[in-house]
């Protein structure tokens, strides 16, 4: 039994792994783990049009990471957890050069 929990446990990481393997999906987290933001602030600070934003914050979604808000015309975007973005701080803090 323990080693079914300990299997799917490593496949959920993995799957978490995924979503966070794209540059800019990780940048998005990052801005959106403290507060509420709309797809135009994100591609603002992105430099990213806005049609591509709108792309990774949609499979952002599907995947449970991000949620989503309407007021008026505006979507706000947050992260359903801040401590989604823990791994790439640790990581950061290794010497990454060594490994990639």
């Amino acid at each position: 039994m323990a080693k079914t929990t300990n299997r799917e446990s490593y496949t959920k990481c993995a799957e978490l792994f995924k979503v966070m393997s794209n540059p800019k999906r990780l940048e998005i987290l990052n801005i959106i783990k403290d507060k509420e933001v709309t797809v135009n602030e994100i591609s603002e600070i992105l430099g990213a049009r806005k049609s591509n934003t709108s792309q990774h914050l949609a499979y952002l979604r599907y995947v449970g990471v991000v949620v989503a808000r309407r007021s008026g015309k505006n979507i706000f975007y947050k992260l359903v957890d801040p401590k989604l973005v823990e791994p790439c701080k640790i990581l950061n803090q290794i010497k990454i050069n060594k490994f990639i």
